[in-house]
């Protein structure tokens, strides 16, 4: 049979994410805290993004290039300096009439002295304690959280043997999800770093040693294997149990079908050491490896002591509730004039240039790509401000009694699905604009975001009555829970009782079947 081989042109239609909406997803998915330093990042990469207050010099003449001041300006401002710093400041303590005669010049010298040192005292301070605003923050004194992508990052970056495998480091532990499972593939972490899979299975291994016991699995069954062998290391018989890492790793189809009688007769013992074996894993042994986290300095870690910043703030108005969202929107950023400028002039001179094939120079591009790349950071920051001031004034609008008594009691039932119908938003988008937020509540209380949705709960324990009154024999699927919670008054969908019996350590339905 003889083979051929042929060029195929096949149309194919794909869904991508253009790089704009993944810039402003991250922005909507940032606090406060992670704003300021992404609007610091891009200032520092973008030459074009400058802070208004910093624009306070004059754009200069026609000659100036856009990375500074030519030779004649500078000249005139370090003119306008010396001008500046020769004119005697104002007497502070009793007016020009208290210093005269012949000791006249050595006294406004060492008032000018004391004004100086002032001066640099008080600059001094507010770059230490304010960020250099001059401003001082006392959340600045408090004590910052220490998480635990830092502590791992420390820990890789500490045993790392060159530069390849550190950036192998960053990936895996900003691959890690909030309960500290990977959720990568290996094949597609090679052709993305564009190393040999053989030194990230080598970093991956040094970061499933690292505490947490857990961290960094794959799977539930790699976790929990990974806790029993740390148990393991400790040399402790109360602290490990060798029929329990034999059920986790040879029997875990049968062990996770809760199959005990099946378990018992193939690995020879007798029930109650089986019992005890499974006993072992369900208490001692924890699906989410990351909640366990505690820095090593800290044996009972105090949280109350940890600083909040409100992302935003709600106040009580004569006219009822205001929101302001607090951070960055744009409007203390914008484009270099200069770059602005010469902006406009190249779109200008390729309107101009229509039909006809005009080199583009380097600087051309230089110029356009930032003034562009500066033009989609401020719209998206103005972007993430606006949805999430039309979230909290939803949220706001639903949760009246509560904000007007303060009491948990008058919160209403609402769900991140129902206020993305009502605001017509996808709800991926407000999940990302509410995780890891928290408000100021009219009572002056910094509360989590999540407290508005945890009403859900009451769903959840539905979910575990209705599993607890089934018959035995012909337990409920998860659509029929959700028809039954629909019934009473509770609409969710099949996904999201599945969550909640996930949440609730529950089997599913051909598993609780009794046998």
């Amino acid at each position: 049979m003889q083979q051929q081989q042929e060029q195929i042109q096949r149309q194919a239609q794909t869904h991508r994410i253009a790089p704009h909406q993944i810039q402003a997803n991250q922005l909507l998915q940032y606090g406060t805290q992670e704003l300021i330093q992404a609007i610091a990042q891009e200032q520092q990469e973008n030459p074009a993004l400058d802070s208004a207050d910093t624009l306070d010099e004059p754009p200069g003449c026609p000659h100036c290039p856009p990375f500074g001041p030519c030779p004649h300006c500078a000249q005139r401002r370090d003119e306008r300096i010396a001008e500046r710093d020769a004119t005697p400041d104002v007497d502070i303590a009793a007016g020009d009439d208290a210093v005269s005669g012949d000791d006249a010049p050595d006294e406004r010298l060492l008032l000018r002295a004391e004004q100086d040192r002032l001066r640099m005292d008080s600059a001094d301070a507010g770059m230490s304690l304010g960020g250099g605003d001059g401003e001082f923050d006392p959340l600045m004194l408090a004590r910052a959280p220490t998480l635990l992508a830092d502590q791992l990052l420390m820990h890789l970056r500490a045993t790392a043997a060159d530069s390849v495998e550190i950036s192998i480091a960053e990936y895996l532990v900003d691959s890690l999800d909030e309960h500290g499972y990977l959720r990568l593939d290996i094949d597609e972490a090679c052709a993305v770093l564009r190393v040999p899979c053989a030194r990230i299975t080598e970093v991956l291994r040094r970061l499933q040693s690292c505490d947490p016991p857990g961290i960094g699995a794959r799977d539930l069954r790699e976790c929990l294997l990974l806790q029993m062998r740390a148990r393991s290391e400790l040399n402790d018989p109360a602290e490990y149990d060798p029929l329990a890492e034999t059920l986790l790793r040879d029997h875990w189809d049968a062990f996770a079908q809760r199959r005990h009688a099946l378990l018992a007769r193939s690995l020879y013992v007798i029930p109650a050491r089986l019992e005890a074996a499974v006993g072992f894993i369900l208490e001692r042994l924890t699906p989410r490896p990351a909640a366990q986290f505690r820095p090593p300095w800290e044996h009972c870690p105090n949280t109350r002591s940890m600083a909040v910043r409100p992302d935003v703030i709600i106040r009580r108005t004569l006219a009822g509730f205001s929101v302001e969202v607090q951070g960055a929107d744009g409007q203390d950023l914008r484009v270099n004039p200069q770059y602005r400028r010469l902006y406009d002039e190249f779109r200008a001179t390729r309107a101009a240039a229509t039909g006809l094939r005009r080199q583009v120079s380097d600087h051309e591009k230089h110029v356009v790509a930032y003034v562009e790349r500066a033009d989609l950071f401020l719209k998206n920051l103005q972007q993430r401000r606006r949805t999430i001031q039309r979230i909290a004034e939803a949220i706001v609008e639903s949760q009246q009694g509560f904000l007007e008594t303060g009491q948990r009691a008058f919160l209403r039932p609402l769900t991140r699905t129902r206020l993305a119908q009502e605001l017509d938003l996808h709800e991926s988008t407000v999940s990302r604009a509410l995780l890891h937020k928290f408000v100021q509540l009219p009572s002056q209380e910094v509360v989590s975001f999540d407290i508005f949705f945890e009403n859900a709960v009451s769903a959840k324990d539905a979910v575990a009555a209705l599993i607890a009154e089934e018959s035995a024999d012909a337990p409920l699927s998860d659509q029929a829970i959700a028809e039954a919670l629909a019934e009473r008054g509770l609409p969710v969908a099949r996904r999201t009782v599945v969550k909640y019996r996930e949440e609730l350590r529950l089997p599913a339905s051909y598993l609780r079947r009794h046998r």
